[in-house]
């Protein structure tokens, strides 16, 4: 049975985001190398084979900005054709810390979820449209998240 399923289901890519909420209520965005047309997005990446997608969120934070959340619920799925696979997001409250960036982002940032840079891409949009909409409490943050 298992190389039936190998063999005849469809494999699909997943990516992982991370909507990151400072002490703030600002959102914790990058300045991505490997994205030039639409260079600011959310720490994510790819999930590697037999990783579970919020291991996958926190290990893109962390080798991305050296930084570390407490992670929340997932707040938005959708099928993404550029290119194609399945994205996926999380909310989290991130943790104080020394912003330590690899050499996959130029700079980071925070903003406010009324005041984000652009263009971004629909995905990371709507991602942090339903983190900022979901109740603070739920991810451990402490203040009001301004809309």
């Amino acid at each position: 049975m298992g190389l039936v399923v190998r063999i005849l289901v469809p494999r699909q890519r997943v990516g992982v985001a991370l909507v990151g909420f400072d002490e703030e209520g600002r959102i914790l965005m990058l300045h991505h190398v490997y994205h030039p047309t639409v260079s600011w997005g959310v720490p994510g990446g790819w999930l590697n084979r037999g990783e579970a997608p919020a291991e996958c969120a926190l290990r893109e934070l962390e080798e991305e900005t050296g930084l570390s959340a407490v992670l929340g619920p997932i707040v938005h799925v959708s099928r993404e054709n550029i290119p194609p696979h399945v994205g996926i997001a999380y909310t989290a409250t991130i943790q104080p810390g020394e912003i330590r960036l690899n050499s996959e982002i130029l700079a980071a940032d925070w903003f406010y979820p009324d005041a984000l840079p652009e263009p971004i891409l629909p995905f990371v949009r709507e991602s942090i449209s339903a983190a900022a909409s979901y109740p603070a409490q739920d991810i451990g943050y402490k203040g009001e998240l301004d809309e």
